[in-house]
């Protein structure tokens, strides 16, 4: 089972994804923002795996300790996407902001 070993914050601004010294292009046309990446580390289980799902796939088995940070960071890339944004936040998206006030959209 792929263990979850890093969580990312990623700045996509101009069609590149910023990563310390990286600029990789985006292939989605996206507005400047930030995303989450999950980082993880195969193990042996991905291998025992493999017949079931395939070479290069892998099976995660998330704790609720995991989601708990997942939810975190995700919700710290809301409010970063904002603030570069200039007080924006996302155009679209299934995930609103919990403070935004009816007043913020007027």
């Amino acid at each position: 089972m792929a263990t979850l070993s890093e969580i990312l914050q990623i700045k996509r601004e101009n069609g590149f994804f910023l990563v310390g010294d990286h600029k990789i292009p985006s292939v989605r046309k996206a507005s400047n923002g930030y995303g989450v990446a999950l980082v993880f580390e195969k193990s042996q289980l991905d291998k025992d795996f493999e017949a079931v799902i395939g070479p290069d796939r892998f099976a995660w088995f998330p704790t609720a300790e995991s989601l708990s940070l997942i939810s975190k960071e995700l919700d710290l890339s809301d409010h970063l996407t904002r603030d570069l944004r200039k007080g924006e936040g996302w155009n679209s998206g299934p995930r609103p902001f919990e403070t935004l006030k009816v007043a913020d959209f007027i």
